[in-house]
């Protein structure tokens, strides 16, 4: 099984209206999305992490973009969620089988 790292930037605005830039990280095992998040280990005097910006670093630099979602993809899953299932549709081949 091979294990894929991705990332995904943008921006948001916080609750002072200042606008904010963020970087998700997220695993692929298989069929999975795994989202992960860099650990920050603050010194016990100085209550600071001085390697947190590093490891953030190799995430950025070793990630792949995450692709965005299909939105063909998307409305058919979502159709099967609420229960609409497909049909069949009906075939005419003007064969004599009975079945």
């Amino acid at each position: 099984m091979q294990v894929l790292l991705f990332k995904k930037s943008g921006t948001y605005t916080d609750k002072n209206d200042e606008e904010k830039k963020f970087t998700n990280f997220y695993v692929r095992c298989g069929d999975e999305l795994i989202p992960i998040e860099p650990c920050y280990f603050p010194n016990k005097e100085t209550g600071k992490d001085n390697q947190y910006s590093g490891r953030k670093s190799v995430l950025k630099a070793f990630a792949s973009v995450l692709p965005d979602k299909d939105k063909s993809a998307d409305n058919s899953a979502s159709d099967n969620k609420r229960g609409n299932k497909p049909s069949l549709q009906s075939f005419d081949d003007d064969s004599d089988i009975p079945f």
